[in-house]
C-alpha cells in the first residue's frame, strides 16, 4: 500500500533518470520498492522524483508510465524539470489537436521516442503532458524542499505571489512572456539559469545573456565534462535549520556528496553513463553522504 499522510515517511528522492527505465526500476528495486497492482511501492515510504524523467535515454514513455502510476497512487511525488518544461511549452495547447501535437512532439529528436512508443494511442502520449502539466515546479514542505535546479528564495515567493506551482495555461502563458518576473523566475527554478541585460543586443534574438549557475557552496561537488561549464554566481542559501533541499539537473561527476550544509543534489549524470542516484532521507536526521544510494 502507499504510504498514509498520518504516518512518518521516509523520502527517497531520486536525480534525473532521464528515460533510462530499467535502472529506474532496478533503483526502486534496490531501494525497496515492489511492484503491486501494477504501482511500484513500499509502506512508509514516498519516492520524489526532480525532474527530467524524459529525453537523452532509450525509454522515456516508460519511464513517464512508472512515475505516473506512483504518483496517482502516493507512493511517489515529482517537479518539473527543464526537459519536461520544454515539452509542455512546445505542446500544451495542441493536446486536443493530436495531429498538430504529434507534430510538434516528432519535431525534437528525443521525443519521437515517445511518439514512437504511443504511435497507435497517441492520445495516451496528449494525456501524459496534460497531466505533466499538473505536476509542481517546487515542493515547499514542512519536512522536505524539492526543486529541479535552484531554490532560489526570490524567485519561489514570486511564483507562490502569482499562484504559480504547476504547468497549467496561465503559467505556459507567462513562461512565454520572454524577460518577464515570472518568466525569469521559472527560468531560475527550474532550468538553473541567470540572465544578465547588457546595455546593447548581443544577439539579434535575445535581449539577456543567459548563464547556468552554480549556486551551491560546496566546491568538492563537480559537474560532467560534457555538460556546460557553469557561472559561480552568490545568493542567499536556505537557512540551515530549515528543512533540507534536494535538486537535480547538474550532472554531477565523481563520489556523491552534500551540496551544502543542508542541500543535496541527486543528479549523477545517468545520461553519461553514470549511476542513477537516490537519497533516503528520514524527516528530523542530519543528512549525511552515507545515506545515497545509486544503481
Amino acid at each position: 500500500m502507499a504510504p498514509s499522510n498520518t504516518t512518518a515517511i521516509t523520502y527517497d528522492v531520486i536525480g534525473d533518470v532521464h528515460g533510462y527505465y530499467s535502472k529506474l526500476v532496478q533503483l526502486l528495486g534496490v531501494l525497496g520498492y515492489k511492484k503491486v497492482d501494477g504501482v511500484w511501492q513500499q509502506p512508509g515510504h514516498q519516492a520524489i522524483f526532480v525532474g527530467d524523467l524524459i529525453d537523452k535515454g532509450p525509454q522515456p514513455a516508460e519511464v513517464l508510465e512508472v512515475v505516473k502510476a506512483m504518483v496517482e497512487h502516493n507512493a511517489a511525488r515529482m517537479v518539473i524539470g527543464n526537459h519536461e518544461l520544454n515539452w509542455i511549452q512546445a505542446c500544451a495547447h495542441h493536446t486536443r489537436d493530436l495531429e498538430r501535437f504529434i507534430y510538434l512532439t516528432n519535431r525534437h529528436p528525443c521525443r519521437r521516442k515517445l511518439s514512437a512508443y504511443f504511435r497507435h494511442h497517441p492520445g495516451q502520449l496528449a494525456d501524459l503532458v496534460e497531466w505533466l502539466c499538473e505536476q509542481p515546479l517546487y515542493i515547499d514542505g514542512t519536512h522536505i524542499r524539492v526543486v529541479h535546479a535552484c531554490w532560489h528564495h526570490d524567485s519561489i515567493a514570486l511564483l507562490q505571489q502569482s499562484n504559480i506551482n504547476s504547468m497549467n495555461r496561465r503559467a505556459v502563458l507567462s513562461y512565454r512572456e520572454m524577460y518577464s518576473e515570472r518568466h525569469l523566475a521559472m527560468d531560475r527554478v527550474v532550468s538553473g539559469c541567470t540572465h544578465e541585460f547588457p546595455p546593447s543586443r548581443q544577439h539579434k534574438r535575445y535581449r539577456s545573456l543567459r548563464k547556468r549557475c552554480q549556486w551551491w557552496p560546496n566546491k568538492n561537488v563537480h559537474v560532467h565534462p560534457q555538460e556546460s561549464v557553469l557561472t559561480t554566481i552568490e545568493q542567499p542559501l536556505p537557512c540551515p535549520h530549515s528543512a533540507p533541499v534536494f535538486f537535480g539537473h547538474y550532472a554531477l561527476n565523481g563520489p556523491p556528496n552534500l551540496a551544502g550544509g543542508n542541500l543535496v543534489c541527486v543528479d549523477y549524470s545517468v545520461a553519461y553513463g553514470g549511476p542513477l542516484m537516490a537519497y533516503r532521507y528520514t524527516p528530523g536526521q542530519p543528512l549525511n553522504k552515507q545515506h545515497f544510494v545509486g544503481v
